[in-house]
């Protein structure tokens, strides 16, 4: 059972918070302890932020065993900007390198209150599209790390926690406090879902799923008509799957284009089961969704799509794009997709992007604005740099499913991903839009967001919630 709460701690820490956490936890059952970089000493003393009270600690950062922690709090005052220093600048700061250990494991309640927020600055990607409250003066450094700012005195977002000031230690302990106690509850509740899903993934059954449902709309009488475009060298097949699979539940008029007007083939390994992401190491495609892209590619819905030239956009109320690594090949900077995009943007009408669909947008560039990308200034995710294929030896290739002797995809070899969307968006939007690019975005808690009138999504894991807010979006638009 994990029973340690730890505190980081530095000079200039707010004295009644501190104080607090030393009772409250142990009050609560738990064991308390506080830790700092100690540079090579047995202990050092730090001094309070208002009355001076010092305080001696024993304990570093750098030598604990996490998996005994059940939550790691980043304090207020002068305590995150005193750890966030490194001696060598091409290197994170050790506190930070901790840090990021507490996010990679999801068992940890991450609480940070008040300034503590400064200590995120270098690795904000962990906190960008998370639900989050900061001292006020730091409403501009929220803005920057992407961070999903809520004006509440304490809010909780899953396993992380936090609060606007130091002033709000009580009800910022105690909320730690709950969700530690309920842990063994949720492992059991969560553990028991695996199983289950464990279980409906082993039947050779799909979900059911109607070609052709009859669905009462709770938008207005109009239908919408949605365009998906999807690459010709080598799409993502959930990708693709589950927006044509959301519209058409929802009823809507759908049409498939392409470059080049063949059908849209994925990657071999997103049919496969079995396939595991060689960097997230997670399995990515349940069964039923290669079994349901495998029943569309072999059926006649995507068998004859239309080229980019061959539609115009005033006959669509939305452009949807679908993800996977081919797009950055034939997509990215396609004049006639840009095209048709920039009509959509100038006539008010959703525009959509799914994993590297969103370089589209990057590279998609406004001539009445000076040329800048149509998300300048707008809250967009990306695929997040640190999933991206790249390193070493990682050449790329794009073997696809269900090629023709008229439809091989491509024979190109690239270094890994052409480029890190990341990166791009991050530059594209801005100093006043934000890039949200989670590392911990998953099945369970996947990203998605809808910044008028653009959605985006990160990758695989969120192609189901990108399906469900395209739909969202265009009911509440009165479709």
């Amino acid at each position: 059972m994990r029973n340690k709460v730890g505190v980081l701690i530095e000079s200039d820490f707010y004295e009644p918070e501190i104080e607090y956490y030393s009772k409250c936890f142990k009050e609560a059952g738990l064991e308390v302890h506080f830790l700092t970089r100690l540079w090579g000493q047995a202990e050092l003393t730090f001094k309070g932020h208002e009355e001076r009270k010092l305080f001696k600690c024993k304990e570093s950062f750098e030598r604990v065993n996490l998996k005994e922690y059940a939550a790691i709090i980043v304090p207020a005052g002068m305590v995150a900007d005193r750890l966030r220093y490194t001696e060598d600048i091409n290197r994170l700061p050790p506190a930070c390198e901790f840090l990021k250990k507490c996010f990679a494991d999801k068992q940890i309640i991450k609480g940070i209150i008040c300034h503590g927020a400064w200590l995120m600055a270098p690795i904000s990607h962990l906190v960008s599209g998370r639900k989050m409250v900061v001292h006020n003066n730091l409403l501009g450094d929220a803005k920057l790390m992407g961070i999903d700012y809520v004006d509440e005195d304490v809010v909780i977002d899953g396993d992380l926690v936090s609060a606007r000031t130091g002033g709000d230690h009580v009800q910022f302990a105690q909320k730690i406090i709950a969700l530690v106690n309920y842990r063994e509850l949720f492992t059991s509740l969560t553990n028991r879902i695996d199983f289950l899903e464990a279980k409906l993934n082993s039947l050779e059954q799909k979900p059911p799923i109607m070609e052709n449902p009859i669905v009462k709309k709770s938008g207005g009488n109009k239908v919408a008509k949605v365009l998906i475009i999807a690459t010709n060298y080598g799409s993502w097949a959930e990708e693709l799957q589950a927006p044509w699979d959301a519209c058409k539940r929802a009823g809507f008029e759908v049409t498939l284009a392409t470059p080049q007007g063949k059908k849209p083939l994925p990657f071999a390994i997103s049919v496969d089961p079995d396939f595991v992401d060689p960097i997230q190491n997670v399995k990515t495609n349940p069964d039923w969704v290669c079994r349901r892209c495998k029943e569309l590619l072999a059926g006649d819905e995507w068998a004859h799509p239309k080229k980019f030239t061959e539609v115009d956009m005033k006959d669509f109320d939305a452009i949807a794009m679908t993800g996977g690594p081919g797009a950055n090949l034939d997509m990215a900077n396609c004049w006639e997709l840009h095209k048709l995009i920039m009509d959509a943007y100038k006539s008010d009408k959703i525009i959509a992007a799914l994993c590297y669909t969103v370089s589209t947008l990057v590279f998609c560039r406004d001539p009445e604005n000076d040329y800048k990308s149509i998300i300048y200034g707008k809250r967009i995710t990306a695929h997040p740099r640190a999933w991206d294929f790249y390193g070493p030896g990682m050449a790329m290739t794009y073997e696809l499913y269900g090629t023709t002797a008229d439809n091989k995809g491509t024979d190109v070899v690239t270094p890994g991903f052409p480029w890190p969307v990341e990166d791009l968006v991050r530059d594209a939007v801005g100093p006043n839009g934000a890039c949200i690019a989670r590392i911990n975005a998953s099945r369970e808690s996947p990203q998605v967001y809808y910044d008028h009138p653009f959605i985006t999504g990160t990758s695989v894991e969120s192609s189901i919630a990108y399906g469900d807010l395209l739909v969202k979006v265009l009911k509440d638009r009165g479709f």
